[in-house]
């Protein structure tokens, strides 16, 4: 007569001693020891939970309720820096009469990069310009309405096919 095989928790990895026990975990049935078992045994099979026990997570009520469906079409507004902030900032800085150090400061911008927008070589970012529009009180941020783009309207039982999907590109056979 051979020896039986021995088996081993899949939890832990220790080497199981008697029958052993099968606990559901997660949806996986798991042959487990008797200390994995007095861990996660006694739980109703499908209801593991991290919780620990005698707290139960808070569970809070919340009405749904159907909201109306309007569709309005609205314009596109975003905002763009003016195209000649660097004149206006360099005005803005010879009006001051401050040296780019002083500014710097005051302004929360480092000396480079005002002293690189001031001469146009950087384009600064809404909030840079914001800081600048606050300090000098000029304005540098305009709002622009674009277009309002509508998307073509697909129907509740269209499905898409692969070539809907993806961009096919069709090279040209060389000759």
């Amino acid at each position: 007569m051979a020896k039986a095989k021995p088996r081993y928790c899949e939890l832990c990895g220790r080497e199981i001693r008697g029958e052993g026990h099968v606990v559901r975990l997660e949806g996986a049935e798991l042959l487990v020891c008797d200390d994995c078992y007095r861990k996660y045994g006694r739980k109703q099979p499908g209801t593991f939970s991290i919780m620990p026990k005698g707290r139960e997570p808070i569970r809070r009520m919340t009405v749904s309720r159907p909201r109306p469906q309007v569709k309005r079409e609205r314009p596109l507004i975003t905002e763009d820096i003016v195209e000649d902030y660097a004149e206006r900032v360099m005005e803005a800085i010879r009006r001051s009469g401050l040296s780019y150090e002083e500014l710097s400061h005051r302004v929360g911008l480092s000396v480079n990069v005002l002293r690189r927008i001031a001469h146009g070589e950087y384009m600064p970012t809404i909030e840079e310009a914001r800081k600048l529009e606050k300090y000098f009180k000029i304005k540098l941020v305009e709002k622009v309405e674009a277009d309002y783009e509508q998307r073509p309207l697909i129907p509740r039982d269209y499905e898409p096919t692969l070539g809907d999907i993806a961009r096919i590109r069709i090279r040209k056979r060389k000759k």
